[in-house]
């Protein structure tokens, strides 16, 4: 009876492994998939003619009349969230990644908790895998309150082979006309300012005007997904009218077979630079069509930067992946830089100045081809220019990487690189 048990769970560890490296070397294989460019407008010669051009490679469309608002860090990323759920009439549509226990999700259930008192309809989806660590009795006390709360993808035997896509979105929509995005997840590590290990440094952004609508529809699809339910009634997908000048396309992306909508709106963004393409992200492990991309516009004379998280990360494997693409980057060109003060979470892509895209898109296999993701592009000089003055500031308390960096690194530490970026897939 022992040696069949023995048996048995030899059988499934080395079932479960081939599984796993099944399922690593697949979704290694559908993030290498090259986008090959055939031509695309430059953004300095025709910047509405490439953001349409985006727009068709996220099979979406450019909405202009939008206004878009800044937020960096914790100390004013929490607040506008917060101010925005207290001031929400009829609906609070919220998904996230993360959220975890802690004084920040407090600060959240309560304000959820205290919009459903007051009859708003609140509906919530956490991750099952990124929220895992949420404190039971906030689910409780939201539960309680009126709040919707829903689990994305939980495991389940006959859909464990889905668990290994996630949503990564971070999305609020109020009252349908109101709508945020970007990096944040709802955790202590993010509150603060920024400036210090325990205070993560990251980017959000508040969303007026017609774009609101792509949002929410993001948020529907997630809803849906997790409930079987669409909520698309008039109040949720309202008029929405002009609120500033600025041209947006959302990027909503639902990996499944071929390229995604994320990966697709990376590889124009790099191929639409024509003079700077400035990029911020934290967990930076490009495919290699994506190295060859960069190279290649650093070739034709565009300035490329690209910012990482340095010793202060999350995901120290995903550092030691990220690391085995450095090699050919710095032999291009491309300049790289660790951010030293703390962990840095943005997802950001400036290009010529122009055109910024923020979301929660990272240049990894997971964002391109597991994960559901979502980010906006929007055409804004303006905005263009106040992300470069952060990203120029951000550079200040950043090490540039050199040739020397890799050259130094022992046997063992190279070994270690080249695990982990071959199940980059994974991390």
């Amino acid at each position: 009876m022992i040696s069949i048990l023995l048996t048995l769970v030899v059988f499934l560890i080395v079932f479960a492994a081939a599984v796993f490296v099944y399922i690593t070397a697949s979704v290694n294989a559908e993030a290498d998939r090259e986008d090959a460019i055939v031509s695309v407008p430059l953004v300095t010669s025709d910047a509405q003619a490439f953001m349409r051009a985006l727009a068709g490679s996220a099979s979406d469309h450019l909405m202009g009349g939008n206004k878009i608002t800044v937020f960096q860090n914790g100390i004013e990323i929490f607040p506008a969230l917060l101010d925005a759920i207290g001031s929400a009439r009829h609906s609070i549509h919220f998904s996230t990644f993360i959220y975890l226990s802690g004084h920040v999700p407090k600060q959240f259930a309560d304000a959820f908790s205290a919009a459903a008192k007051r009859g708003v309809e609140v509906r919530i989806v956490f991750d099952k895998s990124g929220s895992k660590k949420v404190s039971p009795a906030l689910m409780a006390q939201m539960r309680k309150a009126g709040c919707k709360v829903k689990w994305f993808r939980p495991i389940r035997w006959y859909s464990w082979s889905r668990y290994n896509h996630r949503t990564h979105r971070k999305l609020l929509i109020i009252d349908g006309k109101i709508a945020f995005t970007g990096g944040v997840g709802i955790a202590d590590e993010w509150d603060g300012n920024g400036d210090s290990p325990a205070h993560w440094r990251d980017t959000h952004v508040r969303i007026l005007g017609p774009a609101v609508a792509s949002v929410q529809a993001a948020f529907v699809d997630n809803w849906n997904e997790a409930t079987g339910e669409l909520p698309i009634d008039e109040k949720y997908f309202t008029t929405l009218t002009p609120a500033g000048e600025t041209s947006m396309c959302g990027i909503q992306s639902n990996p499944v077979f071929g390229t995604s909508a994320a990966q697709r709106s990376m590889a124009v963004l790099i191929a639409g630079a024509g003079r700077r393409l400035w990029i911020a992200n934290a967990y930076f492990v490009p495919p290699r069509p994506f190295v060859k991309a960069l190279r290649s516009a650093k070739k034709r004379g565009v300035d490329v930067k690209i910012l990482l998280p340095g010793r202060y990360h999350d995901q120290p494997a995903v550092r030691r992946a990220s690391r085995r693409t450095w090699g050919p980057l710095l032999d291009g060109g491309v300049e790289l830089y660790e951010y030293e003060p703390t962990m840095i979470h943005c997802k950001i892509v400036i290009v010529d100045s122009s055109v910024t895209s923020i979301g929660s898109i990272n240049f990894d296999p997971r964002s391109f081809a597991l994960n559901a993701e979502y980010g906006v592009v929007a055409l804004d000089r303006a905005l263009a220019n106040q992300m470069e003055d952060a990203f120029v500031n951000d550079l200040r308390s950043a090490r540039r990487v050199v040739a020397d960096d890799l050259r130094r690194l022992s046997v063992g530490q190279r070994l270690k690189d080249i695990f982990f970026y071959w199940i980059r897939a994974q991390l």
